[in-house]
Formats: C-alpha cells, structure tokens, sequence
C-alpha cells in the first residue's frame, strides 16, 4: 500500500514557530523585554537550584527552542563538589505538572531499556506556582550516514528487549496535550478500539468536530478493528509513543537520540504509525529494523490504523484543520 502523503518531509524541528506555522510571541516585540526575561531567567533559576539535589549556583540560562507547548532553557549549573552540568528545562502553568510528571516516568522507562540514547530524566515538580521538568541536555551534532540505520536498529533492540504480555500501562499519560488512555484491556484490538480511536472519536465528538462521515467510518473501523489488525505478532514491547521526527535528534557522537515519550506497552506497529504521519523514515531505516526484528507481513496497511489514532489526535488539539485528512484516512482503512 502506498503510503498517504500526510506528513511533512522528515527534518528536526528547528524553527521558533508553532506547529500551525505561527510565529511564537518573542520577547523582542516587548517593550519591557529586558525585565520581563529577567523574571523568566530567575525564575527557571529558582526551579533548578530547587528541583536538582547538588545545585550550588545557575551559571546561565539560555531559552531555546523546545516544542510549542512549554518554554524550554538550557541551564548551565555549578554543583556542589565543583563540577558543572548543563540542563535542559522546560516551564509550563502548574496545571501541567501531571504532563510532566508523566513524561518523566515515559524517559526512565525508556532510559532503563537502554537500547537507544534516553536524556537522564532529572526532576519534576512545582516552584513559585509553575510545573518544570528538569532532563538531561544533549549537545547536537551531524548526522551521520548510518543515522537512520542506526535508529532503526536501535528501535528494534528497544522492541525486541522489552517483549511480553502486557497492554497499556499502570497509569494514563499524555500525547502532546491531549490525555492518552491506557487502562487494561483484553486483547491489543480491543485496547487500540477502546482506548485509541474510540477515545479519540468521542473526543471529537463532544468537540463537535466530528461530521455524520467521520462518526460512521471510524464507528465502522472501530467494529472491524479485529479484522483490520489481524496478522500482528501477538507479544507487545515497550513503545515511545510519539515517535515523528522532531523527537528524534542526533547527538555529538552521531548517535540517535529520542525524547518526548508517551510511553505505553504495545503492538510494535503502533511505533511506525507516527513515523508514517509526521516524516517517514528512508528506506534504510526501515531495512534495519527489519533485519534486526522482522515485521509479519502485512504491517504496512495496520499501521494505517494508528495514522488515523494521530490525526484524531491532532483533530482534538488544533481543530477542524485535519477533519479532511481524518476522512480521508478512514476511508483508505476501509477501502
């Protein structure tokens, strides 16, 4: 099957601008900008010298770019027994202290399994009424030939290593914003009907984003989801959840570096179907990861099925935008 073309090319994310394409609000066009840094610069300083155990001083803060939900800083500290280390550092309302709390559990999880390059998730909590998520920073670098390679054999380790019965996971987390769903279920269809595409449809529905078509053609896939994932390998692994490109990033030494997580146990499948929306991956990628854990036969038309999970997704979170291209892949998946 061919695969839909409803991404954007495979790139990092780099830019300052939204996903919608909007410019972020920047300091530079505030007349107070000076003061108003300042405060911000204190107060992530004030998150750190409370959140990280060992702090002696902040030698600097620096805002980057860190996704367009939170603010994101790198931090520069001194530690106590004269050492430095430098942090990365993301803000949001204290309201979103569960996201990150959440998002630290997905990263130790994953920094456990080990089978690809995991920021160290620090700290997490709320100082001077704001949420922060303290991580480890990484310094980029070029990627190398074998970057994509790389990664996909590193994903398959991921896979392959954490193999076992279990669905979902012991707490629900978070996709972005939105909040994903992984209580228990009997059977991976099940689960991705229930807690995937039937949460995101009723969403959409109380949203009143969901036409009389969108309703009937994931209510028909909802009813044929056993048919539709059926040839799967039965074992689930330890998924990240959230994998497009820009929570893939490369580091100094040329090594794949994945963050953002939403982590849960699941069909492997379900890890390509990001990947498939937001920047497929070379070919190589996908040579790799098939040589190092082979996919069954016929997996490239059900990771259609979680296509649909991440355009609902974003359906949910910025609006009437992606109504034709949920159509549209809702009716592929029933073709």
């Amino acid at each position: 099957m061919t695969t839909p073309k409803v991404g954007r090319p495979f790139q990092a994310v780099t830019s300052n601008r939204n996903t919608d394409g909007l410019e972020r609000p920047s300091y530079l066009t505030n007349a107070y900008a000076p003061l108003l840094k300042g405060i911000m610069m204190d107060s992530v300083a004030d998150a750190v010298l409370g959140l990280v155990p060992g702090t002696a001083s902040v030698v600097n803060v620096a805002a980057v770019g860190g996704g367009c939900i939170s603010d994101a800083y790198r931090v520069d500290v001194r530690c106590d027994d004269g050492s430095t280390q430098c942090l990365f550092v993301k803000g949001n309302d204290e309201s979103f202290a569960d996201n990150f709390a959440c998002e630290r559990a997905g990263l130790t999880l994953l920094h456990d399994a080990a089978s690809l390059v995991i920021p160290r998730p620090i700290a997490d909590g709320i100082v001077n009424g704001r949420a922060w998520l303290v991580i480890e920073w990484v310094e980029s670098g070029p990627r190398p030939r074998s970057f994509f390679a790389d990664l996909g054999r590193g994903l398959a380790e991921l896979h392959r290593s954490t193999l076992g019965t279990e669905i979902g996971l012991d707490h629900d987390n978070y996709l972005g914003a939105a909040r994903q769903i992984n209580g228990p279920s009997t059977t991976w269809p099940s689960f991705v009907a229930q807690h995937r595409i039937g949460f995101q449809l009723r969403w959409a529905v109380d949203q009143g984003l969901a036409d009389s078509t969108l309703r009937r053609d994931v209510g028909r896939i909802i009813d044929a989801m056993d048919d539709l994932l059926a040839g799967r390998q039965d074992p689930t692994s330890l998924l990240h959840g959230d994998l497009w490109s820009g929570n893939i990033l490369c580091d100094q030494r040329g090594r794949p570096v994945i963050v953002d997580p939403a982590v849960y146990r699941g069909c492997r499948e379900a890890e390509l179907g990001m990947l498939k929306l937001f920047g497929a991956c070379p070919a190589d990628f996908y040579e790799a990861y098939d040589q190092a854990f082979p996919l069954s036969a016929g997996w490239q038309r059900r990771t259609s099925v979680y296509v649909l999970y991440h355009l609902l997704n974003h359906l949910n979170l910025f609006g009437v935008g992606y109504l034709d291209q949920c159509r549209s892949q809702a009716a592929d998946l029933l073709s």
